[in-house]
């Protein structure tokens, strides 16, 4: 592989056709980091590889003389004959594709006969009925070493819910068989117990830097990711070695554009606006994504006591560009109880972090309830 290998493989994404993101890719990659270091390498399955886009982050998070094992219809779909797109797209970034077998045939045919064994990795992005998904956990589960991690395509996704009955199917009939580990960007990774180590703690070890929220899935913590790149220095990296984004910051400036407030008891809402300056490397998502930006508060008592702490949001339905600015009218509730209150502006990234937490310096004004 080349040196410049994730640039040129992230900057490949505008011309190669799939659905699949640059973060699952590093997601992907960074899990894989965590089981290498603890010596659970092994041969790469995937189930479903289109055009290849996701072939070839799997591939390049291959050991030494691992092997590539690619199950799709392939020619049997004369219409839509991806051979040759996978063909070219790999060969483009890996030149001699001797690790490749190619297995063209429905995977709800084939057994571990078939595909082999001793796979670290396999990818399940075949078809999308419940029968599909549950024949295809049960035949990854199968050759996954313990301790390697099968990724599911689509699970949350409401356009297929066959993914998630078929995957719930499997987890009642094989309690056990699959650990849930993390979630994001159309994706959940499970792990193949036993494994000698706690997966989502070597990783919180390895990759302190990349923020996450917990969830339960089967009954089991899991890892939510909502943004993976930014937290990533590409160029610096390889598919096997990622390294931190030492350039990322995440800051802002915010400021009252008015003075302290006095409002009426009983219920209703006010709206003060807020001056928001982005002093970050990244811009401030919008839209209805679960990575988004809005603008919230705190309510402390006069004395800077905390009294509620989550609030209503006022998220943005335009990006904020770095250095870029806008004035937000930020709602705010009026308590019930009369008296003196502060409110502290602060700015939520959406499951991921409160920016006070990251630092952020966050104003306040007095409220005053009559």
């Amino acid at each position: 592989m080349q040196n410049n290998f994730l640039e040129s493989y992230i900057a490949a994404f505008d011309r190669i056709e799939g659905w699949f993101s640059p973060d699952a890719a590093l997601m992907f990659m960074a899990y894989n980091e965590v089981i290498s270091a603890h010596e659970v390498t092994g041969n790469m399955l995937e189930i479903g590889v289109h055009h290849g886009l996701s072939a070839i982050a799997i591939s390049a998070m291959r050991s030494d003389g691992a092997q590539l094992v690619a199950v799709d219809l392939f020619e049997q779909l004369q219409e839509r004959n991806n051979r040759p797109h996978f063909v070219r797209n790999m060969t483009a970034f890996f030149g001699d594709l001797g690790f490749v077998r190619c297995i063209a045939a429905p995977s709800s045919t084939l057994g571990p006969a078939d595909v082999g064994d001793g796979f670290s990795f396999c990818h399940v992005d075949g078809g999308h009925t419940a029968a599909e998904t549950y024949h295809d956990l049960d035949l990854s589960s199968r050759v996954l070493r313990p301790g390697g991690l099968l990724a599911l395509d689509d699970y949350f996704n409401p356009a297929y819910p066959g993914v998630c009955e078929g995957a719930i199917k499997f987890w009642l009939e094989h309690d056990g068989a699959l650990t849930p580990v993390a979630a994001g960007f159309n994706k959940v990774l499970f792990q193949k117990p036993p494994a000698r180590f706690d997966l989502n703690e070597a990783f919180n070890r390895r990759f302190p830097y990349i923020p996450h929220k917990t969830v339960t899935l089967w009954e089991t913590p899991v890892q939510s990711f909502s943004s993976f790149g930014a937290f990533i220095d590409v160029g610096a990296s390889s598919p096997c070695r990622l390294v931190p984004n030492d350039s990322f910051r995440m800051d802002a400036l915010l400021a009252f554009q008015s003075a302290d407030v006095t409002a009426t008891r009983g219920g209703g809402t006010i709206r003060i606006p807020v001056r928001v300056v982005n002093r970050s490397s990244i811009p401030f998502a919008a839209g209805a994504g679960d990575a988004r930006f809005g603008l919230s508060y705190h309510l402390l008592s006069e004395d800077g006591r905390n009294i509620q702490f989550d609030n209503v949001r006022n998220y943005f339905w335009q990006p904020l560009a770095p250095d870029e600015e806008r004035t937000v009218d930020m709602t705010v509730h009026v308590p019930d109880a009369q008296g003196n209150y502060q409110v502290e502006a602060d700015l939520v990234w959406e499951g991921m972090t409160w920016l006070r937490d990251r630092g952020l310096k966050t104003p306040r004004l007095r409220l005053a309830v009559i």
